[in-house]
């Protein structure tokens, strides 16, 4: 049998009872895996369908299925990280497949870089498995958690295309005690056994509030109805404080986040809904001279736009190409000879160059046309068209980015260079954030002063992202 299409070869698993598998070959069989429970009702602490599939090896006629079971929603960090890969055999021959000794994932935490770990796999497991027609193999791969894995982390797989996952870790004093208390919770199948184990965990018990309810079941406190706010937000552009002198003493700050509309199936999923968001960006120069230390002016950015980290093309000029495209509003919110207001719509390729887990280049033109700008009508004169962002760095180690602006008239533009170092680098892991230095020259740093020079400035500060 050829198989010409993933879905035709390949139809979703489900598995219950030990996650270790407990014996070599799990003796369930087809039937009896659409005859299980919906997964709400599973025991076992790996109760998860095996949601993930991830690829098909053939062997003349027969073929394996491989899935990832969903581990734990909270985890404890001294306990190692478990992931467990499901092999079947669907088709009615008998089947050998080769198994992996090791399993690369990344971890993303927080504001820190993506952390490389090699899980390895378990030790009575042999190289290859041999699979009768119906039968299944879990088989495991462990490590322990790194130290810098806080908080809410997410798993992404490598080298097989799989979706990630989140995981609750805790590091708390009473970290085994309270994990095995938030199992048994969700697990519980009477009130009585959901009372029990929320007193052992020290949660509030239901009491109909959505507040209250979903501070047992995630992390995020701004939930309401179950539905995690958090989850849909991420940072944007760079968000950082920062002071500095020359001539005058002023500071700059800028917060921005952006939010996803709608949360797709398939994190991998590049249709237009599934990846639409918005966006809010807001900056403002700080006057620390003045006597009242007002604030200059500040810039209100709303965006709605589609935007995906990596389009799919590949080429051996780049390693990989993101793209971005909207519509932007930006204003200072004044009115009389003082208001400043731009529309635009934009596009934003991005390319990365070199090993993008080290030491690489990012280049990224944002490209806009001025769908309005009756308050400034000369602002394309001092800031053109294009905004190029060149970066070099790495994710974990310092990055210097800048961000070129060249205005159609004379040598009107302007030059914004940050340098930013992680701060756990110079403080220890608990810390968050980088330190962020710098430079400006030029025209328009905040869009009241557009057709302004100002000063150059240097500044030093912190950053949240970069």
């Amino acid at each position: 049998m050829r198989c010409h299409a993933m879905r035709s070869c390949i139809t979703p698993l489900s598995a219950t009872g030990h996650p270790d598998g407990g014996q070599p070959i799990d003796p369930l069989t087809p039937d009896s895996v659409r005859a299980m429970p919906p997964k709400h009702t599973m025991p076992g602490k790996h109760v998860a369908r095996a949601a993930l599939l991830t690829w098909a090896a053939f062997a003349g006629s027969a073929y394996a299925a491989v899935a990832v079971l969903q581990p734990p929603r909270q985890v404890a960090a001294s306990e190692p990280l478990h992931i467990t890969l499901l092999y079947s055999d669907d088709d009615t021959k008998p089947l050998t497949v080769t198994v992996p000794r090791t399993l690369n994932v990344t971890l993303t935490t927080g504001d820190r870089p993506p952390m490389p770990l090699e899980l390895v796999r378990e030790p009575n497991v042999p190289d290859t498995v041999h699979l009768r027609a119906g039968q299944y193999r879990k088989v495991r791969f462990s490590a322990a958690w790194p130290d810098a894995a806080r908080g809410e982390v997410r798993i992404d797989p490598v080298g097989f295309d799989a979706s990630p996952t989140l995981v609750s870790l805790d590091r708390g004093p009473k970290q085994a005690t309270d994990i095995a208390a938030a199992h048994a919770q969700s697990e519980a199948t009477t009130p009585a056994q959901a009372a029990a184990a929320a007193t052992a965990v020290g949660a509030p018990t239901s009491t109909g509030d959505a507040l209250a309810k979903s501070a047992t079941t995630t992390t995020d406190t701004l939930a309401s109805a179950d539905r995690g706010v958090l989850s849909r937000i991420s940072y944007f552009e760079p968000m950082y404080f920062a002071a500095g002198t020359n001539g005058d003493t002023n500071a700059r700050f800028q917060l921005s986040f952006k939010y996803r509309i709608l949360t797709p199936d398939d994190l991998r999923s590049k249709a237009f809904l599934d990846n639409l968001y918005f966006g809010y960006t807001q900056t403002t120069i700080w006057d620390l001279s003045a006597d009242s230390r007002p604030f200059r002016d500040t810039s209100y950015e709303p965006q709605v736009f589609y935007s995906i980290p990596d389009t799919g093309w590949h080429s051996p000029l780049f390693t990989r190409m993101g793209f971005m495209g909207g519509i932007g509003h930006e204003s200072n919110g004044k009115a009389g000879d003082d208001s400043r207001s731009i529309n635009t719509v934009f596009v934003r390729p991005t390319w990365e160059f070199g090993d993008i887990a080290s030491y690489h280049f990012v280049v990224s033109p944002k490209i806009y046309y001025y769908l309005g700008k009756s308050s400034n009508p000369d602002i394309a004169d001092y800031r053109g068209y294009v905004d190029l962002l060149v970066k070099y760095g790495s994710p974990d180690g310092w990055q210097l980015a800048t961000t070129l602006r060249k205005g159609n008239k004379h040598w009107y533009g302007s030059v914004d260079t940050q340098l930013t170092y992680p701060l756990a680098k110079l403080l220890g892991d608990k810390w968050g954030g980088y330190l962020w230095v710098g430079y400006f020259n030029g025209y328009g740093e905040d869009i009241l002063d557009y057709n302004q020079r100002q000063h150059w400035i240097a500044r030093i500060g912190y950053s949240i992202s970069r």
